[in-house]
Protein backbone atom coordinates (compact mmCIF):
# COMPACT_ATOMS: atom_id res chain seq x y z
CA UNK A 1 0.00 0.00 0.00
CA UNK A 2 1.39 3.39 -0.93
CA UNK A 3 1.61 5.97 1.83
CA UNK A 4 2.73 9.58 1.69
CA UNK A 5 4.38 12.20 3.81
CA UNK A 6 6.84 11.87 6.62
CA UNK A 7 5.23 8.91 8.34
CA UNK A 8 5.94 6.54 5.48
CA UNK A 9 9.51 7.74 5.06
CA UNK A 10 10.17 7.42 8.77
CA UNK A 11 8.85 3.89 8.75
CA UNK A 12 11.01 2.91 5.81
CA UNK A 13 14.19 4.40 7.21
CA UNK A 14 13.54 2.97 10.64
CA UNK A 15 13.15 -0.39 8.96
CA UNK A 16 16.64 -0.01 7.55
CA UNK A 17 17.99 0.94 10.96
CA UNK A 18 16.41 -2.13 12.51
CA UNK A 19 17.94 -4.28 9.78
CA UNK A 20 21.30 -2.71 10.47
CA UNK A 21 20.99 -3.54 14.16
CA UNK A 22 20.11 -7.08 13.20
CA UNK A 23 23.23 -7.31 11.06
CA UNK A 24 25.43 -6.77 14.11
CA UNK A 25 24.04 -9.91 15.68
CA UNK A 26 23.51 -12.11 12.64
CA UNK A 27 26.61 -11.48 10.54
CA UNK A 28 29.07 -13.17 12.90
CA UNK A 29 28.80 -16.75 11.55
CA UNK A 30 29.22 -15.63 7.95
CA UNK A 31 32.12 -13.36 8.79
CA UNK A 32 33.82 -16.09 10.78
CA UNK A 33 33.43 -18.54 7.93
CA UNK A 34 34.66 -15.99 5.37
CA UNK A 35 37.72 -15.23 7.49
CA UNK A 36 38.79 -18.83 7.18
CA UNK A 37 38.12 -19.11 3.47
CA UNK A 38 41.14 -19.81 1.30
CA UNK A 39 39.99 -17.62 -1.58
CA UNK A 40 39.18 -13.95 -1.22
CA UNK A 41 36.41 -12.25 -3.23
CA UNK A 42 37.40 -11.59 -6.86
CA UNK A 43 36.09 -7.99 -6.71
CA UNK A 44 36.14 -5.18 -4.18
CA UNK A 45 32.64 -3.91 -5.02
CA UNK A 46 30.42 -3.80 -8.08
CA UNK A 47 30.36 0.00 -8.07
CA UNK A 48 34.13 0.00 -8.67
CA UNK A 49 33.89 -2.17 -11.79
CA UNK A 50 33.71 -0.79 -15.33
CA UNK A 51 31.20 -3.18 -16.89
CA UNK A 52 28.54 -1.39 -18.95
CA UNK A 53 25.81 -3.99 -18.53
CA UNK A 54 22.68 -1.86 -19.01
CA UNK A 55 22.72 0.49 -22.02
CA UNK A 56 20.75 3.69 -22.50
CA UNK A 57 19.64 2.31 -25.87
CA UNK A 58 18.08 -0.83 -24.38
CA UNK A 59 14.27 -1.21 -24.59
CA UNK A 60 12.57 0.85 -21.90
CA UNK A 61 9.19 0.91 -20.22
CA UNK A 62 9.36 4.65 -19.47
CA UNK A 63 6.39 6.55 -20.87
CA UNK A 64 6.17 9.96 -19.23
CA UNK A 65 6.77 12.03 -16.12
CA UNK A 66 4.22 14.40 -14.58
CA UNK A 67 4.75 17.29 -12.19
CA UNK A 68 2.73 16.78 -9.00
CA UNK A 69 3.49 20.07 -7.23
CA UNK A 70 5.32 20.64 -3.95
CA UNK A 71 4.94 18.51 -0.86
CA UNK A 72 6.52 17.77 2.51
CA UNK A 73 8.66 14.65 2.41
CA UNK A 74 10.90 13.23 5.13
CA UNK A 75 14.04 12.00 3.38
CA UNK A 76 17.22 10.60 4.86
CA UNK A 77 20.22 12.80 3.99
CA UNK A 78 23.76 11.52 4.55
CA UNK A 79 25.10 15.07 4.35
CA UNK A 80 23.47 15.94 7.69
CA UNK A 81 23.23 12.39 9.04
CA UNK A 82 19.56 12.94 9.62
CA UNK A 83 16.09 12.75 8.15
CA UNK A 84 14.84 16.29 7.56
CA UNK A 85 11.41 17.17 6.20
CA UNK A 86 11.78 19.12 2.96
CA UNK A 87 9.27 20.89 0.72
CA UNK A 88 10.18 18.73 -2.26
CA UNK A 89 9.42 19.14 -5.93
CA UNK A 90 7.31 16.07 -6.70
CA UNK A 91 7.01 14.16 -9.96
CA UNK A 92 5.37 10.89 -10.94
CA UNK A 93 7.19 8.72 -13.49
CA UNK A 94 4.92 6.30 -15.35
CA UNK A 95 5.90 3.08 -17.12
CA UNK A 96 4.04 0.95 -19.65
CA UNK A 97 4.03 -2.14 -17.43
CA UNK A 98 1.77 -0.31 -14.97
CA UNK A 99 4.46 0.67 -12.48
CA UNK A 100 4.92 4.25 -11.30
CA UNK A 101 7.43 5.97 -9.03
CA UNK A 102 7.21 9.21 -7.07
CA UNK A 103 10.38 11.25 -7.59
CA UNK A 104 11.07 13.80 -4.85
CA UNK A 105 13.64 16.49 -5.62
CA UNK A 106 15.24 18.48 -2.80
CA UNK A 107 14.16 22.17 -2.93
CA UNK A 108 17.85 23.15 -3.12
CA UNK A 109 17.43 22.68 -6.90
CA UNK A 110 15.46 25.95 -6.60
CA UNK A 111 13.16 25.90 -9.64
CA UNK A 112 10.62 23.50 -11.11
CA UNK A 113 12.59 23.51 -14.36
CA UNK A 114 15.82 22.46 -12.64
CA UNK A 115 13.98 19.86 -10.59
CA UNK A 116 12.25 18.43 -13.66
CA UNK A 117 15.54 18.13 -15.52
CA UNK A 118 17.10 16.32 -12.57
CA UNK A 119 14.12 13.98 -12.15
CA UNK A 120 14.23 12.99 -15.82
CA UNK A 121 17.85 11.88 -15.39
CA UNK A 122 16.53 8.97 -13.32
CA UNK A 123 12.99 8.44 -14.60
CA UNK A 124 14.24 7.18 -17.96
CA UNK A 125 16.98 4.76 -16.76
CA UNK A 126 14.64 3.38 -14.09
CA UNK A 127 12.52 2.24 -17.03
CA UNK A 128 15.39 -0.02 -18.15
CA UNK A 129 15.25 -2.09 -14.98
CA UNK A 130 13.31 -5.36 -14.81
CA UNK A 131 9.73 -4.90 -13.67
CA UNK A 132 10.50 -7.07 -10.63
CA UNK A 133 12.95 -4.44 -9.39
CA UNK A 134 11.06 -1.31 -10.36
CA UNK A 135 7.67 -2.32 -8.95
CA UNK A 136 9.02 -2.27 -5.40
CA UNK A 137 10.29 1.32 -5.64
CA UNK A 138 7.66 3.69 -4.27
CA UNK A 139 9.76 6.81 -3.82
CA UNK A 140 12.99 7.95 -5.45
CA UNK A 141 14.59 10.98 -3.78
CA UNK A 142 17.39 13.25 -4.98
CA UNK A 143 19.73 15.55 -3.03
CA UNK A 144 22.69 17.55 -4.27
CA UNK A 145 26.16 16.44 -3.24
CA UNK A 146 28.48 13.47 -3.64
CA UNK A 147 27.45 11.04 -0.94
CA UNK A 148 26.93 7.37 -1.74
CA UNK A 149 23.54 6.17 -2.94
CA UNK A 150 21.44 4.30 -0.40
CA UNK A 151 18.11 2.51 -0.25
CA UNK A 152 15.64 0.78 2.03
CA UNK A 153 12.43 -1.09 1.49
CA UNK A 154 10.39 0.90 -1.03
CA UNK A 155 12.73 3.83 -1.48
CA UNK A 156 16.01 4.96 -3.04
CA UNK A 157 18.00 8.11 -2.23
CA UNK A 158 20.69 9.45 -4.58
CA UNK A 159 22.99 12.47 -4.80
CA UNK A 160 23.35 14.45 -8.02
CA UNK A 161 27.14 14.88 -7.87
CA UNK A 162 27.66 11.16 -7.42
CA UNK A 163 25.22 10.52 -10.26
CA UNK A 164 27.34 12.80 -12.48
CA UNK A 165 30.44 10.72 -11.80
CA UNK A 166 28.68 7.42 -12.40
CA UNK A 167 27.11 8.71 -15.60
CA UNK A 168 30.56 9.74 -16.82
CA UNK A 169 31.61 6.08 -16.48
CA UNK A 170 28.36 4.70 -17.99
CA UNK A 171 27.57 3.21 -14.60
CA UNK A 172 24.45 5.06 -13.46
CA UNK A 173 22.05 2.35 -14.62
CA UNK A 174 24.06 -0.34 -12.84
CA UNK A 175 24.01 1.70 -9.63
CA UNK A 176 20.24 2.08 -9.87
CA UNK A 177 19.97 -1.68 -10.38
CA UNK A 178 21.91 -2.28 -7.16
CA UNK A 179 19.75 0.14 -5.15
CA UNK A 180 16.53 -1.23 -6.62
CA UNK A 181 17.48 -4.69 -5.35
CA UNK A 182 17.60 -3.20 -1.85
CA UNK A 183 14.26 -1.45 -2.37
CA UNK A 184 12.40 -4.35 -3.97
CA UNK A 185 14.02 -7.67 -3.00
CA UNK A 186 15.83 -7.27 0.32
CA UNK A 187 12.77 -7.53 2.51
CA UNK A 188 11.76 -10.93 1.14
CA UNK A 189 15.05 -12.49 0.12
CA UNK A 190 18.23 -11.25 1.83
CA UNK A 191 17.53 -13.17 5.06
CA UNK A 192 15.48 -15.98 3.53
CA UNK A 193 16.32 -19.61 4.21
CA UNK A 194 17.03 -20.20 0.52
CA UNK A 195 19.48 -17.30 0.24
CA UNK A 196 21.26 -18.16 3.48
CA UNK A 197 21.57 -21.78 2.33
CA UNK A 198 23.11 -20.59 -0.95
CA UNK A 199 25.59 -18.46 1.02
CA UNK A 200 26.52 -21.45 3.17
CA UNK A 201 27.05 -23.73 0.19
CA UNK A 202 29.13 -21.19 -1.71
CA UNK A 203 31.34 -20.47 1.30
CA UNK A 204 32.76 -17.24 -0.12
CA UNK A 205 31.67 -13.89 -1.53
CA UNK A 206 31.70 -12.15 -4.88
CA UNK A 207 32.89 -8.79 -3.49
CA UNK A 208 34.73 -7.58 -0.42
CA UNK A 209 31.85 -5.18 0.19
CA UNK A 210 29.45 -8.12 0.39
CA UNK A 211 31.86 -9.98 2.66
CA UNK A 212 32.00 -7.05 5.08
CA UNK A 213 28.20 -6.84 5.19
CA UNK A 214 26.76 -10.21 4.14
CA UNK A 215 23.29 -9.66 5.61
CA UNK A 216 22.86 -6.25 4.03
CA UNK A 217 24.88 -6.09 0.79
CA UNK A 218 25.45 -9.62 -0.48
CA UNK A 219 22.18 -9.93 -2.41
CA UNK A 220 22.47 -6.54 -4.14
CA UNK A 221 26.16 -7.04 -4.93
CA UNK A 222 25.59 -10.49 -6.43
CA UNK A 223 22.39 -9.68 -8.33
CA UNK A 224 23.96 -7.32 -10.86
CA UNK A 225 26.53 -9.83 -12.13
CA UNK A 226 23.95 -12.63 -12.08
CA UNK A 227 21.73 -10.43 -14.25
CA UNK A 228 24.60 -9.78 -16.65
CA UNK A 229 25.38 -13.49 -17.00
CA UNK A 230 21.71 -14.40 -17.47
CA UNK A 231 20.49 -11.62 -19.75
CA UNK A 232 23.49 -9.84 -21.31
CA UNK A 233 26.33 -12.39 -21.43
CA UNK A 234 27.88 -10.65 -24.43
CA UNK A 235 28.43 -7.55 -22.26
CA UNK A 236 30.23 -9.42 -19.50
CA UNK A 237 33.77 -10.71 -20.23
CA UNK A 238 34.13 -14.52 -20.25
CA UNK A 239 36.89 -14.40 -17.63
CA UNK A 240 34.66 -12.45 -15.27
CA UNK A 241 31.78 -14.82 -15.93
CA UNK A 242 34.04 -17.70 -14.91
CA UNK A 243 35.26 -15.88 -11.80
CA UNK A 244 31.69 -15.09 -10.76
CA UNK A 245 30.36 -18.60 -11.33
CA UNK A 246 33.30 -20.11 -9.49
CA UNK A 247 32.86 -17.79 -6.50
CA UNK A 248 29.08 -17.85 -5.93
CA UNK A 249 27.39 -20.49 -8.14
CA UNK A 250 24.53 -21.22 -5.77
CA UNK A 251 23.65 -17.56 -5.32
CA UNK A 252 23.73 -17.06 -9.08
CA UNK A 253 21.23 -19.93 -9.40
CA UNK A 254 19.04 -18.34 -6.71
CA UNK A 255 18.90 -15.03 -8.58
CA UNK A 256 18.23 -16.80 -11.87
CA UNK A 257 15.03 -18.09 -10.30
CA UNK A 258 13.97 -14.49 -9.67
CA UNK A 259 15.05 -13.21 -13.10
CA UNK A 260 14.93 -16.29 -15.37
CA UNK A 261 17.42 -16.09 -18.27
CA UNK A 262 14.97 -16.86 -21.07
CA UNK A 263 12.01 -14.83 -19.85
CA UNK A 264 11.26 -11.19 -20.64
CA UNK A 265 12.44 -8.77 -17.98
CA UNK A 266 9.25 -6.73 -18.29
CA UNK A 267 5.77 -7.92 -17.37
CA UNK A 268 2.49 -6.14 -16.84
CA UNK A 269 1.55 -5.61 -13.20
CA UNK A 270 -1.57 -3.52 -13.87
CA UNK A 271 -3.07 -1.32 -16.55
CA UNK A 272 -0.82 1.68 -17.12
CA UNK A 273 -2.33 5.03 -16.15
CA UNK A 274 -2.71 7.52 -18.95
CA UNK A 275 -0.29 10.43 -19.03
CA UNK A 276 -1.60 13.97 -18.72
CA UNK A 277 -1.27 16.19 -21.76
CA UNK A 278 1.35 18.31 -19.99
CA UNK A 279 3.50 15.29 -19.11
CA UNK A 280 7.03 15.13 -20.49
Amino acid sequence: MRANGGTRAKTLVNGVVLCALGVFVMEAPLRARAAGAEEQPPYDSTVDTVFDIIHESDPTTFVCMEYAGRGARQIWDKRVDGEPVVDAFLFVARYNDGTSIEIAINPEFETEENARKEALRYAAPLGLLPTLLREGVQRFSVHMGEKGFHAGTGQIVVYSGTADKRSDHSHLEESLFHESVHASLDDEHRLSAGWRDAQMRDGRFLTSYAQRSPEREDLAETALFAYAISHYPERFPPADTSDTLRAVPNRIDYIKQLLPPHQAIFHKVRDAEACRQDAK
